[in-house]
Formats: C-alpha cells, sequence, structure tokens
C-alpha cells in the first residue's frame, strides 16, 4: 500500500495497525511467560487458576494458556467475562470447556453482569490453598462484572434491585461528563470487586500469589482506575471521595438509597474498603501489558511504512469535551496545511468525554442521570465521544472550506480501539469536510445531532462511520489526521 490510496482506505489501515499495537493475545502470553520464568522456584505442583476479565478477555486468555501450555503448567480452573462471545476463527473462540466464558452487560450493568459476578465468587470458593491466580483485567471490567456491595443491597432489599441502582448509577455518571477516573473512583465504592476486594477475597480463600495482567483503558494508566481497581486499594480517603461527589453535585443526581449508601444523605459514613496496607496487596504484583501509547505508535509507525512524509505524535492525552476537541483538532490540520511538504499524519490519542446538552442547553438528563430525548424528537440518542469528535471536525473543515481549499486536502479518523463507540455498531468515523453536506442531503441536520448526542445518524447518512466490528482489545480512542501535500 502507498499513499496515493484513497484516504479512507489509507487511514482504516492506520486504524487497523493500532489495534494490532495493542493485541491482547501475543502481549499477555509473553508478560505471564515472563512472570512465570522470574519465579524458578515456585514448585511446578502449585495450582494455577486464571481470570479474565473486560473486553480483551476471550484474547487475554488465550494468550495466558499458551503460555502455561509452553511452561508445561496445568490450569486447574478459571473464567472469561467478556462483552461478546468471540465469533468462529477469533482470538478466544476455542477456548477449553473447562474455562467457562460469560458475557455481562456493557457499558450499562444489568442481570448478566450480576450473574458474571456471582460466578467469579464461586470460583473464589473453590481455589486451593497456596495456589497462584491470574488476574487479566481490561477496558470494560467494571460494567460486565459489576454487583452491589452487601451494604447496598441490604439497603435496597435484594440483590436485584440494588443491581438496578448500581445500572443507574452507571447512566447517571455516563451522561454526566466526568472522566473515567472520577467515574471508577465513585463506581468503586459500591461494587462488590471494586477497590481491591477480588484481591482480598481471594486471598482469604487461600490465593498466595494474585499476579494481574493489564490492558489499560485509562488515561494515566492507573490500577486502581482501570477495571475499578478489583485487586488495587482505593487511594480516596473518604473525606477525598466526599468531596468529589459534591464537586460533580451527586448529592441531586443519585437516588436516595445510592446517595445514603454513598454516605451523601447524613445517615452514615462512605462504603468501607479494603484498608492499603490489607496483608493481601502484598501478594499482588502489576504488570501493564498494553495502553494507549503503545497503539499510537503502532499506527504512527504504520504511516511512515506507508510512505507519509511527515508523522507527528501528538504526546499530550486527549482530555476533556469531544466536540471542543473535534473543532480543535480539525483548525490545528488547518493551520498546519499551509506548511505541507507532502503527505502529512497528526497522530494523537486518549479519551475525551461527551457532554449532552440540546440546543437551548438544558441538560439531556432527568435528576437521577437518566437520559431523556427532547420533546422535539422520538429518535433516541445514539452515538459515541469518536462519533461526537469527528462529526465537530467535519463541521469545522466544512466552515473552512468556504475560504480555503486547503480544508479539502484533510481527512480526520476519529475511533475506539475496541471497535465499538458507544452503544453503537461503530467503531467512530472518518470524515472531511464534505460529510456535513452530504448529511444534509440525507435529511439531517447536523449541528442539531452534534449538540444533542446523535452523531451516529449524519455519519451513517454520510457513509462515514468506521465499523470494524469488535477488535478484542480496548486502550482508549485513536485519532489520525490526515493532510495531503
Amino acid at each position: 500500500m502507498t499513499t496515493s490510496q484513497h484516504p479512507r482506505a489509507l487511514l482504516s489501515a492506520l486504524y487497523r495497525a493500532a489495534v494490532q499495537g495493542a493485541a491482547p493475545f501475543p502481549r499477555t502470553r509473553d508478560a505471564v511467560h515472563a512472570w512465570f520464568t522470574a519465579r524458578p522456584s515456585l514448585s511446578e505442583h502449585t495450582p494455577v487458576y486464571v481470570i479474565a476479565l473486560g473486553k480483551a478477555a476471550p484474547a487475554m486468555m488465550a494468550g495466558a494458556l499458551d503460555a502455561l501450555k509452553q511452561l508445561q503448567r496445568a490450569v486447574h480452573g478459571g473464567l472469561v467475562v467478556a462483552a461478546h462471545e468471540p465469533k468462529r476463527g477469533e482470538v478466544g473462540s476455542d477456548l477449553p470447556s473447562r474455562i467457562p466464558l460469560m458475557v455481562g452487560d456493557h457499558p450499562v450493568p444489568g442481570p448478566a453482569s450480576l450473574d458474571a459476578a456471582d460466578a467469579l465468587d464461586e470460583l473464589a470458593h473453590r481455589i486451593d490453598e497456596g495456589s497462584v491466580v491470574l488476574v487479566l483485567l481490561s477496558g470494560g471490567t467494571t460494567s460486565l462484572c459489576a454487583a452491589p456491595i452487601a451494604t447496598l443491597s441490604q439497603a435496597a432489599g435484594d440483590a436485584d434491585r440494588a443491581q438496578a441502582h448500581v445500572a443507574n448509577l452507571a447512566e447517571t455518571l455516563l451522561a454526566s461528563g466526568l472522566a473515567i477516573h472520577e467515574m471508577n473512583a465513585i463506581r468503586r465504592r459500591v461494587l462488590r470487586w471494586g477497590a481491591g476486594r477480588l484481591a482480598v477475597t481471594l486471598v482469604q480463600h487461600g490465593a498466595e500469589h494474585v499476579p494481574v495482567f493489564a490492558i489499560s483503558d485509562v488515561i494515566g494508566d492507573d490500577p486502581a482506575v482501570i477495571g475499578s481497581g478489583p485487586c488495587s486499594p482505593d487511594p480516596l480517603d473518604d473525606a477525598t471521595f466526599l468531596a468529589l461527589l459534591d464537586a460533580h453535585d451527586m448529592r441531586s443526581r443519585v437516588e436516595r438509597v445510592m446517595g445514603t449508601v454513598l454516605g451523601l444523605e447524613g445517615a452514615g459514613d462512605p462504603p468501607r474498603v479494603p484498608n492499603r496496607d490489607h496483608p493481601a496487596f502484598a501478594r499482588v504484583g502489576y504488570t501493564l501489558v498494553a495502553r494507549n501509547a503503545d497503539a499510537v505508535q503502532a499506527l504512527a509507525d504504520e504511516a511512515r511504512a506507508l510512505g507519509i512524509a511527515h508523522v507527528v505524535v501528538q504526546q499530550t492525552p486527549l482530555e476533556g469535551d469531544a466536540a471542543e476537541l473535534g473543532d480543535q483538532l480539525a483548525r490545528l490540520a488547518l493551520q498546519a496545511a499551509p506548511n505541507v511538504q507532502g503527505d502529512t499524519v497528526l497522530v494523537c490519542g486518549g479519551e475525551p468525554v461527551v457532554n449532552l446538552r440540546d440546543t437551548t442547553s438544558r441538560a439531556l438528563s432527568d435528576e437521577d442521570g437518566h437520559l431523556l430525548d427532547p420533546s422535539w424528537s422520538d429518535e433516541p440518542l445514539r452515538g459515541g465521544r469518536m462519533q461526537l469528535l469527528a462529526l465537530s471536525a467535519a463541521l469545522a473543515l466544512e466552515a473552512a472550506a468556504h475560504g480555503d481549499a486547503r480544508a479539502w486536502k484533510i481527512t480526520v479518523m476519529a475511533a475506539g480501539t475496541d471497535g465499538r463507540d458507544g452503544p453503537t455498531d461503530a467503531a467512530g468515523a472518518i470524515v472531511d469536510a464534505a460529510v456535513p453536506a452530504l448529511a444534509r442531503r440525507a435529511g439531517r441536520i447536523p449541528e442539531d445531532d452534534l449538540s444533542t448526542g446523535r452523531s451516529w445518524f449524519p455519519l451513517d447518512a454520510a457513509d462515514a462511520l468506521l465499523r470494524p466490528g469488535p477488535t478484542g482489545t480496548n486502550v482508549m480512542d485513536v485519532v489520525a489526521l490526515l493532510i495531503r501535500g
């Protein structure tokens, strides 16, 4: 392939390279192999269990099992909790029958997530004394095996009712515009396996070693944030936690039962979490298997390999409002265009947030945080942060194209590495200055769609969506801006 390719084909190839740069199977296989090799004194008869949680769970499990097979170590049991069941031929689709695979709910936890959490509890009770329990974490873990802590179940009446409150909290936080580390700081307090509770349970039931291998889906790669830190202590004390809730006005946003459990109603303290000096954490080791920087670097390397004259990697992660970032990135490309002497790609990665407001600046959520549709539209909210960023960039390019022909030389790819951006069938989109007009031709008003969380519709109408399907990994988002020389 060469840079003479159509921009969409070229950017699609760069997206595939980014995903491959964070491939779970080889990275997990190598990390697990290295962990055991570094411990030659560990008896070959030590029982080994493997738990894989998250969107990359099937591929990570396959990688771990491959390493253990090479090391001639038997696996006594395990569990996979994933976002979908791999199709025939996908990595992780042929796992042994002794390793059950469960599909949880995402992005809002539901009954399937509760079942997965229960299965994890059952496995913890079956592990042998002195065992090694490998915990493989990836994005989506927080929701996929979410279940309420006992305190919440007691307050709600039973676990099923409490799970509905967990789901409501997730919806509220997703609509709030909070960064992922802030959302998980709140969620892990009320989740059965959050804030180190999984590590404590495993050790209490006999685990001698709990090595964690994580694919990071958060900026900063904080172990306490990835998957809501099932094997990591909560870094926030109660005062800091309550200050976070108040900083985002959670007293008026969450349901009363949840508010009481969180300690917002004056009836008690926030939920207790394992102490940071709990002896269980001394048995936990942490290895970062893949992160967003790996995907960004792989994309940049592929661009150079395909003959792109200039490749510029932005080191600062993408954070903040997705729509604002889309506009800013488009303007950045427009500013760079006059100086381009050959094809240029600007590359960045991170995880923006979506702040949904309608055209009258009325928040699109009710007092409990449920997403609402404006009365003037029966269409559902459909889109994600990368689709929102892409549509915003397309509108900025269209506006510039009226007076600057160089805007037509710019194409933007924005996509989530997991292959699914928000609750849609697309990872993101590939756009240029023509996309808004194509959407209008199909009867859309892209400006309104941008402000009301319906970015999927105009991008679909303009045939701009990128639909790779589930990729088996999740290291946040990548953006590439192609400027033709």
